[in-house]
């Protein structure tokens, strides 16, 4: 497929500079469909490009391609309630907030919890330990049969060697998790599932907590950003010029560093990064949870029960030179009305990338880790 540069000037002086030893990128896209972004570079936090691949779904699910990465982050940190951090753009700190306490799940200096629950609760596999009496979704898998793509509300989405399953290897509770693998000979591969539209979207107050136990065994070796986690949607109020936005979590740095992500369609207009300096947790199930908050444009995330100050991003990162890569964009993580949520692994330069996934949970408040 014929492929066009954005940025054919910048491009000869990447080339030029990534002679010189300092690492850039350059994005690009497939003439029919928009394709995904994710920051590059070989460097310490501080390097980060751009480049993309062509996107091409299978599965059950159209899963549109979602853009990814984002630069380094440097400079002070942004408004509300995570403090300061240091760090300049390639000094090897995360260049986002510090590790000063970080709000537990509700706006900023409120106490609240993002919002009620106001719809009945929706199960398609079983009950998975906390908060699941009364979320709006919970799944252990253990309803379906291995192998297979998980079934009832799930939809699966896979691309350039991506496979996802569900299997019997590892299992956080009860016999069965869901495997996701890229193979990592593609810039783009996916293996994602997903919940979409009713009855669990749209979200009271825009505001979607989530929580999965995972198990990973293998991570790129090389910076290479990946996405474990998709808040998604087609409508971003306030810009109907743009046709999607994406809330994510996943890593990067060295392959396993965790990173907040923003970015949205069409043409990856903001690409904006906060970083941290913790590992994604490799051969040992590890409790994920996050909060997008699109009424306060908020996000956060918790490890093993932990908040992790550094990823709570309050309305942009921290102001630097490559908080974003696209220097016109305002900063802001302008929320979609999220319609989807995507688990799985998608993974946007050459890096392989596998975990089990079992014990998901939504809700419109925070649910905290199985037993």
């Amino acid at each position: 497929m014929k492929r066009r540069t954005f940025c054919p000037r910048l491009c000869v002086a990447f080339s030029l500079l990534a002679l010189a030893g300092v690492p850039a990128g350059c994005s690009t896209d497939a003439s029919s469909t928009p394709a995904p972004s994710g920051a590059s570079g070989t460097g310490s936090p501080g390097s980060g490009g751009s480049s993309t691949g062509a996107s091409s779904t299978t599965g059950s699910s159209t899963g549109t391609a979602g853009s990814g990465g984002g630069g380094s982050t440097a400079g002070s940190a942004g408004t509300g309630s995570a403090a300061s951090g240091a760090g300049g753009t390639g000094s090897g700190q995360d260049g986002g907030v510090s590790d000063a306490p970080a709000s537990d799940g509700g706006p900023a200096g409120s106490g609240q919890d993002g919002g009620g629950s106001d719809a009945a609760p929706a199960s398609d596999g079983g009950p998975a330990g906390s908060g699941c009496s009364t979320a709006l979704f919970c799944d252990n898998f253990d309803s379906y049969t291995a192998p297979g793509n998980p079934g009832g509300m799930w939809k699966s989405s896979t691309q350039s060697g991506g496979t996802l399953s569900v299997d019997t290897l590892h299992a956080y509770s009860g016999k069965n998790a869901v495997h996701v693998m890229d193979p990592g000979t593609a810039a783009y591969e996916r293996a994602f599932i997903s919940l979409e539209g009713a009855p669990i979207f749209p979200l009271p107050h825009n505001t979607m907590f989530g929580r999965m136990m995972i198990y990973v065994t293998k991570v790129p070796a090389t910076t290479v950003h990946y996405s474990l986690i998709s808040g998604e949607g087609s409508m971003v109020p306030g810009f109907p010029n743009l046709t999607q936005a994406f809330y994510r979590y996943g890593a990067q740095i060295n392959g396993n560093l965790f990173l907040a992500q923003y970015d949205n369609q069409p043409g990856g207009t903001s690409d904006c990064a906060q970083r941290s300096q913790v590992a994604v947790p490799q051969n040992k199930w590890s409790c994920v949870e996050w909060r997008f908050d699109g009424e306060l444009k908020e996000l956060d995330f918790w490890l093993n029960g932990t908040i992790v100050p550094a990823l709570s991003v309050r309305q942009k990162a921290p102001n630097g030179s490559a908080a974003c890569q696209n220097r016109s964009w305002s900063g802001i993580w302008e929320p979609p009305t999220f319609d989807a949520i995507r688990i799985g692994w998608q993974h946007y330069q050459q890096g392989p990338g596998e975990a089990w996934i079992d014990d998901v949970g939504i809700d419109t408040k925070r649910m905290g880790c199985p037993p």
